[in-house]
């Protein structure tokens, strides 16, 4: 077993081939995207398993405890993911431990493991068909409010705050530093043409913010990245005038499609999201030591 906190190039790129092979296999990606920005940084633990010196096992410890692995398919059933697992866990006991896809196999080694479901991480998809009406562009209720194009040196600061407000009750989200934000607009998928603010008064007050894989692409589902507004607008009309823009501006590009994750148990956000046309198409389940909330 391998655990260090800072990987090498050549480990890095090791890891990125067995997790595209692995996603190739399972049909889904076992690491998300914070787990695979962590490749590049120093703030996770990454642990590592090799067989005949080839590396066949990765899991990562994220600082906020959540954890993630994979293990080649042609090496499991070895013990490989077992050594995984107890060392993330010994390293962080109250990890949450993430089966991505909720895929049946991951979902009864983790509970054979004594883990229990704890959260939930549905994946909503919607059509963007032409033949398919959209919701009409509410209009605000608040006055002075506008739409613009992301500035990274206008917005990044307010966008860093708005962020924290909006998701304060969100592990993940809620807790993006500027140095997170600054290490997502330098990805190749950024385009700051996909990510609309709302200001008022100049202020920002929302954003809604899209991902492509491919920068302008066009043939394959965007994923709706972040839709937020501030508390101060909340109820306003803020959120659905963003969002609706948004679906409106990928539809008239030629998308056909578009997915968002939202948490299992925000009722407000899913039935807000089924008005919208949105159905279920996946879930992440979050898998947690016996007692440990």
């Amino acid at each position: 077993m391998i655990t260090t906190a800072v990987l090498p190039p050549t480990r890095r790129t090791t890891i990125r081939e067995l997790l595209a092979t692995v996603t190739e296999h399972d049909g889904v990606s076992p690491l998300d995207e914070a787990a695979v920005l962590a490749l590049d940084g120093e703030s996770a633990r990454h642990l590592l398993v090799e067989e005949a010196g080839t590396v066949c096992g990765y899991a990562s410890v994220l600082a906020d405890g959540t954890v993630q692995g994979m293990v080649h398919p042609a090496h499991r059933r070895r013990g490989h993911g077992t050594a995984l697992l107890q060392e993330a866990l010994a390293l962080r006991p109250d990890a949450g431990v993430w089966a991505h896809g909720a895929l049946e196999g991951s979902l009864t080694f983790l509970s054979a493991a004594g883990l229990a479901e704890s959260r939930y991480l549905l994946t909503l998809h919607r059509d963007l068909d032409p033949a398919r009406p959209l919701p009409a562009i509410p209009e605000s209720t608040l006055e002075d409010l506008r739409l613009d194009t992301f500035e990274a040196e206008r917005d990044s600061e307010r966008w860093v705050a708005v962020n924290a407000r909006a998701f304060a009750d969100h592990p993940e989200q809620g807790s993006l530093t500027r140095d997170d934000l600054e290490q997502r607009l330098a990805q190749p998928w950024f385009d700051a043409e996909d990510m609309l603010v709302a200001l008022r008064d100049e202020e920002l007050v929302g954003f809604v913010w899209s991902k492509r894989e491919r920068p302008g692409a066009t043939d394959q589902d965007v994923e709706i990245y972040a839709v937020a507004t501030d508390p101060s607008v909340q109820g306003h009309g803020a959120a659905g005038l963003l969002m609706a823009t948004a679906l409106d501006r990928l539809r008239s590009d030629g998308v056909p499609g578009v997915e968002l994750y939202v948490e299992a148990d925000n009722a407000p956000a899913l039935r807000l999201y089924e008005t919208w046309g949105f159905t279920v198409a996946g879930r992440d389940v979050q898998m947690r030591a016996s007692g440990r909330g």
